[in-house]
């Protein structure tokens, strides 16, 4: 199959490049000047569309909403309409529906127009429900989002503080990107609007695995706790296992792969 996967030079679209290559696909990526905004001569020939483009960020996006609802719903939106135009499938990444954000808004409504193209004009459709993606090469720093991971593992590894907002208690269900990159391949073989966790399953606490950082990192600075920022909540979902009984494999938690990523961040 001839896969296109736009977003495909970020971090979760190059573990999907990956995958792809893996599992014997013809992939491509489909990313910047080939904006999914502009023209989308660039997937031409693409029997499958995996649809990873958009602007990331929780607090980060109140101040760039339209923006991000341009991109991340207008933007689905033309590739939808191209699958339909092309007789191509569709296969997107969402996420839990856990913080009043804009970002989730956003996701929330690309994901119910996925479902209704799948519905009304027959594309077919599948649905990766990711939860906290960690691994080597997660993007950290300015003009990027705060992602748990490599902000913790870069305070930890500078003798900072570790920046938690709000108490800690709250979890997370940490994923390897190469996880989500498999279970997106693979949830292109559907199409029957078919959602599929990337998850664990595992709850882990923002506390639980700062403790596992500093521990790792050997790291003197503590933790600095602060308020929780615009668009977040505390929560405790993890995945429960929707569309798990079709794989023959799941995500699973594994420290030494979380090490491993924390590793990555350590100065040189």
């Amino acid at each position: 199959m001839k896969i296109a996967v736009t977003g495909g030079r970020g971090f979760i679209g190059q573990a999907t490049l990956r995958a792809a290559d893996a599992a014997g696909h013809d992939v491509f990526a489909f990313d910047r000047p080939d904006d999914i905004l502009g023209n989308l001569d660039g997937l031409a020939g693409a029997d499958h569309v995996i649809h990873l483009a958009g602007v990331l960020g929780t607090s980060e996006l109140f101040d760039a909403a339209e923006e991000a609802i341009t991109t991340n719903v207008v933007g689905t939106l033309r590739v939808l309409q191209w699958c339909e135009a092309h007789g191509a499938g569709f296969t997107a990444i969402t996420m839990p529906p856990v913080f009043p954000s804009v970002y989730t808004a956003t996701k929330i409504c690309a994901d119910r127009l996925a479902t209704a193209w799948h519905l009304a004009k027959g594309v077919p459709v599948s649905h990766v429900r990711a939860f906290n993606a960690y691994g080597a090469g997660q993007k950290h720093g300015p003009g990027h989002p705060q992602k748990i991971l490599p902000t913790f593992a870069t305070e930890a590894w500078h003798g900072r503080p570790i920046p938690i907002w709000g108490d800690g208690k709250q979890t997370v269900d940490l994923v390897h990107a190469d996880d989500i990159g498999r279970m997106l391949i693979e949830a292109t073989g559907h199409g029957d609007d078919a959602v599929f966790d990337a998850g664990t399953g595992i709850a882990v606490s923002v506390n639980e695995l700062a403790d596992a950082i500093i521990n790792i990192t050997g790291s003197t600075g503590g933790k600095l706790y602060l308020p929780m920022r615009a668009g977040e909540i505390p929560t405790h979902i993890v995945a429960e296992g929707e569309g798990w009984d079709r794989l023959d494999w799941r995500p699973e938690l594994d420290w030494a792969r979380v090490e491993e990523a924390v590793h990555w961040y350590r100065p040189a």
